[in-house]
């Protein structure tokens, strides 16, 4: 079951979220969207991360705060990753390079993490077990 995560618009105010991870079709990378479930009907909210063609490490993406600038402290405000300090552009806009926390995605996503993990990276559920008895 998603976690909901609340975030405040200067658009919509208070909205209810739960994100919506996935992966890039042409480069695998990550992707993470923002699904408003305070509605009667979950309903598309914005895109998280922003598929650029600029270096990207595992778990990291470009969060788009051309098209949200709240993004960034939606993320610090429930530990979703931290900035890397780095930035990578397109076009005329550039977009600040984030490592996300794996642990606190699968909290909120763990279906959509799993998926993830599995089909892109090769990570299995008994892996991510092991990693977390390991620390």
């Amino acid at each position: 079951m998603k976690k909901q995560l609340e975030m405040e618009s200067r658009f919509s105010g208070k909205v209810k979220l739960e994100l919506e991870i996935n992966a890039y079709r042409d480069n695998n990378r990550i992707y993470i969207g923002l699904v408003e479930v305070g509605g009667e009907y979950p309903e598309h909210f914005a895109d998280l991360t922003v598929n650029i063609s600029a270096p990207c490490p595992d778990y990291c993406g470009y969060v788009d705060t051309n098209q949200c600038p709240e993004l960034e402290g939606f993320i610090e405000k429930h530990g979703l990753g931290e900035f890397t300090g780095l930035m990578g552009g397109s076009g005329f806009c550039s977009y600040p390079l984030y490592l996300f926390n794996p642990e606190k995605l699968r909290e909120a996503a763990p279906e959509d993490m799993e998926h993830f993990e599995r089909t892109v990276m090769g990570i299995t559920p008994d892996r991510v077990q092991e990693e977390r008895r390991a620390l």
